[in-house]
């Protein structure tokens, strides 16, 4: 096939900015708008033979669903949002569409795809994917197929779980006017990296995290409720100095995980923390 036209449709986020010089760099002409900057969405779409979208989790279902209906026929649709079930759901309707749904699972400032994960189900795919896809592949990205479902009940769990406990975190040290550096001095190889780690969380922009953290029904109904559920059954293990069922909790995580990864997760962190001690 001849080489494409990519137009990428943007929403209040900086992610389209690697994507447009990662193509670019490929020699592909891209067409880049912002609401109706420089031109708007119906016409890039109308340009492209290629139509992504990349856009913040408020802004998705509505951005989307405004411009399906109006994308003309063969085109190939690639969605980089954050939840993929709903988006995915409105794009199976329209079949004379390629449609498949990515997440691209790291920072824009990466150097190259080289080693980066990126999430896809390939929902209707044609000639078109099978260009980007050979594309990335050639460029060593991990290529991680799965499904919609799959990915979601996966996501709800590694990020807005995990954020939230990072954001817990920094309120207690903020509301004692404790700063990290105090920590570091006198953390262990396990606390100093989770100093790190959460002063990443940080550095990030906050409307991803809030949107990461309310646009979500499922993790808000469930997730979260869970959370906040063992909480307190582990607040009161600790209140009532229960030390057995302390440690049963603490037994039945290891057997669970297994020491195979146990093992892994020693060896690599361990290189990690050389790396933060002596740098």
């Amino acid at each position: 096939m001849q080489k494409p036209i990519i137009s990428i449709i943007w929403w209040t986020w900086k992610f389209w900015q690697f994507w447009q010089k990662y193509f670019e760099s490929k020699w592909l002409e891209v067409i880049s708008c912002w609401r109706s900057w420089p031109i708007s969405p119906i016409e890039a779409i109308r340009s492209s033979d290629i139509v992504i979208f990349s856009l913040s989790i408020r802004y998705t279902k509505k951005v989307i669903w405004d411009l399906i209906p109006l994308i003309p026929e063969w085109k190939l649709i690639i969605d980089f949002t954050w939840i993929k079930q709903e988006a995915t759901d409105e794009m199976r309707k329209y079949v004379s569409w390629e449609v498949v749904w990515t997440h691209p699972m790291f920072w824009p400032n990466v150097k190259s795809l080289e080693n980066q994960n990126i999430a896809f189900d390939p929902i209707m795919p044609w000639e078109k994917w099978d260009f980007i896809y050979n594309l990335w592949k050639e460029d060593k990205a991990n290529l991680i197929e799965m499904s919609s479902k799959k990915h979601d009940e996966l996501i709800w769990l590694i990020q807005p779980m995990t954020h939230f406990v990072n954001f817990i975190f920094w309120h207690m040290l903020k509301k004692r006017w404790i700063h990290p550096e105090d920590l570091v001095t006198i953390s262990t190889p396990v606390s100093r990296m989770q100093t790190f780690i959460f002063s990443r969380f940080l550095w990030q922009q906050s409307g991803l995290y809030a949107d990461m953290q309310i646009c979500n029904e499922v993790y808000k109904k469930e997730i979260l409720k869970e959370l906040v559920d063992f909480t307190k059954q582990l607040e009161e293990i600790i209140q009532n100095n229960d030390f057995e069922a302390f440690e049963k909790e603490f037994e039945e995580l290891k057997e669970f995980i297994g020491p195979k990864f146990l093992e892994k997760a020693m060896k690599v962190s361990t290189e990690i923390d050389e790396i933060v001690k002596n740098g």
